[in-house]
């Protein structure tokens, strides 16, 4: 059985932290470590974090997921390394399934299903748009990119996280499998991802953080000519194909396709204003990500608190 250290990035996310820690320390077999990365919180989460045991590592400023997942990588020193978002909740049989899959894995990036989880009608839009190749469904398989709120990495991987805004998720899949590591996919096990995304105004935000990211993966991007087209030339979204898609991944699933069809007015326009988003990357594009991080041998540089 390998070890297993939890890293944690966290930026204002005392609304979470307790529940995924208590998810957490609840697991068989537990993590043998668990890093959490204050990214620069002015709320609670530290202190939260301290009072349930977990390792705390400061980042000062409000600073960029890649950079904390890759401070916390170099504290860490099991033998894999399971990046977690703060508002990500394991299930209870998550550790259990982890090592199962990284059993019959050894040398994969290995990302968990994503259970659907909504509170009002655009929090649900929210995760039926990005959420639905990722539900528990089918088994384990061979992937091109997976979301990086639960994803589990060798610790001796030879690549890091971008430490620049935009497309974590894509840049580190494509590096992973320039490097020869297989991305898998394994929907025996979940993790809630409970995003905060109630209001419209909220989604509109997450959608143009989103299009931004696939803009800067779009001239590396690894998940073939479909992909390569589409975001460059984004009519999909305005003539609705993605729902069709959509809905047949949800038909094994009555509540999450009763729930597509409840908001499906709600979809129709949040797919109009996705493609809205990324219009504004037709002719341009994003900036370029820095050349990336540098390996860290130790990790006894890594700033604690």
């Amino acid at each position: 059985m390998r070890t297993i250290a939890v890293v944690i990035p966290a930026y204002n996310a005392e609304r979470t932290i307790r529940r995924m820690l208590e998810a957490l320390a609840g697991q068989h077999p537990p993590p043998h470590e668990v890093i959490v990365v204050d990214n620069g919180s002015t709320d609670a989460t530290a202190g939260i974090a301290r009072e349930l045991n977990a390792r705390v590592i400061t980042v000062p400023g409000a600073g960029l997921v890649g950079r904390a997942r890759n401070r916390g990588w170099e504290a860490a020193t099991a033998d894999v390394v399971v990046f977690l978002d703060a508002d990500a909740i394991v299930g209870p049989d998550w550790a259990a399934g982890l090592q199962r899959a990284l059993a019959e894995h050894p040398k994969a990036v290995v990302g968990c299903a994503r259970r659907l989880v909504g509170r009002n009608s655009w929090s649900w839009v929210a995760q039926l748009q990005v959420g639905s190749p990722w539900i528990e469904r089918g088994g384990p398989r061979q992937v091109r990119a997976l979301p990086s709120f639960c994803v589990a990495v060798p610790r001796d991987a030879p690549i890091r996280w971008a430490e620049s805004f935009g497309g974590e998720d894509g840049l580190f899949a494509v590096d992973a499998l320039r490097a020869g590591l297989p991305l898998v996919f394994d929907p025996r096990f979940y993790a809630v991802h409970d995003e905060y995304r109630e209001t419209f105004g909220e989604l509109r935000r997450w959608q143009r953080r989103l299009t931004y990211g696939m803009a800067r993966c779009r001239s590396v991007q690894r998940e073939g000519w479909r992909k390569r087209i589409f975001w460059r030339f984004p009519i999909h979204y305005f003539a609705l194909a993605r729902l069709p898609l959509i809905h047949r991944r949800l038909r094994h699933d009555p509540q999450l396709r009763g729930m597509f069809l409840r908001y499906l007015p709600q979809m129709v326009v949040a797919e109009w204003t996705l493609g809205f988003s990324a219009l504004r990357f037709v002719w341009r594009s994003p900036p370029e990500r820095p050349a990336p991080a540098p390996l860290r041998q130790s990790a006894s540089r890594a700033p604690s608190a």
